[in-house]
């Protein structure tokens, strides 16, 4: 006797078995790929939209809101989705529809999978909920306040030489604390000496300028002393007054 799917009597044949006991229209009726959904919650800085991960903070994905938001939920929701057995992914994809009216900081979510159940091509769609927390990061929380880790005073005052300097600093995503116009010339005050070495290094392939590096120590941080940086690029041929 030819076995028959319970729910709508279609009988098995050998092009199309029965998974599981059902047709194939029925078992996609009564299964759906996304098993469990444990809950995202999402940490972004309302100031730059950069997002954190795993307790680091990565930069922004896209400089609209909504796309960034939907970019990072695609990037880390794998984590907290379990998949029901013999699923395979093919793609997926998030589209907001609309915030919580009670609680600001969720969202409601569609997330939209492609793949397969078992072999058999599927798609479904699933509303979640995505909790948005808004966090000041640490290079606004610096970028805020006076706190710095290297200087670059620009003598003389160079309007040329100032606009490649800030351009190269803004393509990198080097935050400025300060820049201050001084009689003689220009300071800018960067948050990450790390930077500074690439810097003065495109700067020397444009320009032609002399570069004198300088420290001093600024304090302590876990029992090692903490210096900060001094830059002076001075365009040969410039005045020699430094101040």
């Amino acid at each position: 006797m030819n076995k028959f799917c319970p729910e709508c009597g279609k009988i098995e044949t050998k092009s199309q078995l029965l998974i599981k006991g059902l047709c194939k229209a029925c078992f996609l009726k009564r299964n759906s790929m996304l098993g469990h959904y444990k809950g995202l919650n999402i940490v972004i800085c309302p100031s730059c939209q950069s997002y954190m991960h795993k307790n680091k903070w990565h930069q922004k994905i896209s400089d609209d809101e909504d796309t960034n938001i939907k970019k990072i939920i695609l990037g880390t929701i794998d984590e907290k989705i379990k998949l029901h057995d013999g699923v395979k992914i093919m793609n997926k994809s998030i589209e907001i529809i609309g915030h919580n009216e009670i609680n600001p900081k969720k969202i409601n979510v569609q997330l939209t999978i492609i793949g397969s159940m078992h072999g058999i091509k599927s798609k479904e769609s699933n509303l979640l909920e995505v909790v948005v927390d808004p966090s000041i990061c640490n290079a606004c929380k610096k970028k805020n306040s006076s706190y710095y880790e290297a200087k670059i005073q620009i003598r003389p005052r160079d309007r040329d030489l100032l606009k490649f300097i800030k351009g190269f600093i803004s393509e990198n995503n080097v935050m400025v604390t300060r820049e201050d116009e001084r009689k003689f010339g220009t300071d800018l005050y960067l948050t990450n000496k790390k930077q500074l070495s690439g810097i003065l290094g495109e700067v020397k392939k444009k320009f032609s300028v002399n570069v004198k590096i300088s420290s001093t120590l600024y304090g302590r941080k876990d029992g090692k002393e903490v210096y900060r940086t001094t830059a002076l690029v001075r365009l040969k041929g410039g005045d020699l007054e430094t101040r």
